[in-house]
């Protein structure tokens, strides 16, 4: 975090603003133990977007108090080893953690998944119903509330408490699509209740304006924030050394979560057959973990034998780093994103991105300057582009530092900072509080 500006110019008058975070999962136990993270281990798990942008907060606006709901607390407080930043664990709502355990715990369970829906609406209302939650934030009183997307039943009983306390609450974008919202039909009053909205990327800020009323005036962009002095242009050669992989090969990156109905990560693999024959000496590399992992590895074995490397998941920014240095370009074939880090990424090591046309990608992936674009499920097309990729390589090679810099301009941690600066900073003087 070395380039973040210790003098922003937010009003002051000598106090730190108290800042509430919920992050996107209903409680802890639907995503975070999906990863194999336990409560303990989160107070040192980071390398996501959220650990950054809420360290880049907690350095320079304010002090952060990441509430967290969970089915059973097993810590209550503590605080993030890497951010700063406080953490709370707390027990969701009783009639949610009662309908959770309903859904989930019996032997019979699996037979109600058809209802899935109607259970993912009615729990994302009710768990942050929590008297505990609710007490808490009486007790504290924090100047705003920061939430995590606006797509779900936890936003808007996020805003309702927030309103009921009188504090005024933000929120940003990170991926959902409309047609997808839970508890839809409520989104067109709710959403335009935010006092500050950052949008993922100039469709999402269309999409706000257009559909859900809400006033330009009360939104920017932010993007995943990136160490550039982490990621950075290296050679390829010192990349592999460091790696112990063979540098007279030739890589094609993903980098992500295993989740393969959204990331398509087998559709990669079934394109990369078709292009493994004609360049024998280019690799898949792939980095990351998750629930379809050995389902992942077995369909490459089975379809091209010693061709994809998987590399497990990278916490270590410097190297993961060297992934992208050592390869052509990054690959992303995901029916939705918003804004993914791992472009941001890519671009500050002077990589291209191939990928799906989704989210606020076409913000950074411009046509032939930065990557290449496709309709996401247009699997033709990603071969296209890869094969153009591997057909070019001084081409790509000459793009790298055209590249850096787009990374640069749109998504280091000073251009970030101010962007979050704009929108704390306006909610306080709309609010007329000072730091």
């Amino acid at each position: 975090m070395g380039h973040i500006n210790k003098n922003l110019n937010l009003p002051s008058s000598g106090k730190r603003l108290r800042i509430a975070f919920f992050d996107y999962p209903d409680v802890f136990e639907d995503f975070y133990t999906n990863y194999d993270v336990s409560q303990t281990d989160f107070a040192t798990w980071h390398n996501t977007a959220n650990h950054t942008w809420l360290e880049i907060i907690q350095n320079n606006i304010g002090d952060v108090t990441w509430y967290i709901t969970c089915i059973k607390p097993e810590l209550r407080e503590t605080v993030h080893k890497k951010v700063g930043c406080k953490l709370k664990f707390l027990s969701s709502s009783w009639l949610h953690r009662l309908l959770w355990k309903a859904f989930y715990l019996p032997s019979f369970a699996w037979r109600w998944k058809h209802f899935y829906r109607s259970y993912a609406v009615l729990a994302s209302y009710l768990a942050p119903f929590s008297f505990s939650l609710i007490l808490s934030l009486y007790k504290e009183k924090p100047d705003v509330i920061f939430v995590q997307d606006y797509c779900s039943g936890r936003f808007d009983t996020l805003l309702f408490i927030s309103w009921i306390l009188k504090i005024p609450l933000l929120t940003f974008h990170s991926g959902s699509i409309s047609d997808k919202y839970l508890g839809k039909n409520l989104k067109k009053y709710t959403i335009p209740k935010a006092r500050w909205i950052f949008s993922s990327g100039s469709n999402e800020s269309l999409n706000l304006i257009n559909n859900f009323t809400v006033n330009q005036s009360l939104i920017n962009i932010i993007r995943p924030p990136i160490d550039t002095t982490i990621y950075r242009i290296i050679e390829k050669e010192d990349a592999c050394l460091k790696l112990d992989i063979n540098s007279a090969k030739r890589y094609l990156l993903f980098v992500g979560r295993f989740e393969d109905g959204v990331k398509r990560i087998s559709s990669i693999i079934t394109v990369f057959q078709n292009l493994a024959l004609k360049y024998p000496d280019v690799d898949l590399l792939i980095v990351g973990g998750g629930e379809d992992e050995q389902d992942l590895k077995n369909q490459s074995e089975n379809m091209i034998p010693g061709r994809v490397i998987f590399a497990g998941w990278i916490s270590e920014d410097e190297k993961k780093a060297l992934f992208y240095n050592v390869s052509d370009c990054l690959i992303l074939a995901s029916w939705r994103e918003a804004s993914p880090a791992v472009i941001g990424e890519a671009f500050s090591c002077g990589i291209p991105v191939v990928s799906s046309d989704v989210g606020g990608i076409d913000d950074l992936v411009v046509q032939e300057k930065s990557g290449w674009l496709f309709t996401p499920g247009d699997d033709e097309a990603l071969l296209r582009h890869l094969d153009y990729v591997l057909a070019n390589p001084e081409k790509i090679k000459a793009m790298r530092s055209h590249v850096r810099k787009i990374a640069e301009e749109t998504v280091s941690i000073p251009v970030i900072s101010k962007a979050l600066q704009e929108g704390f900073a306006a909610v306080l003087e709309n609010e007329k509080q000072s730091f």
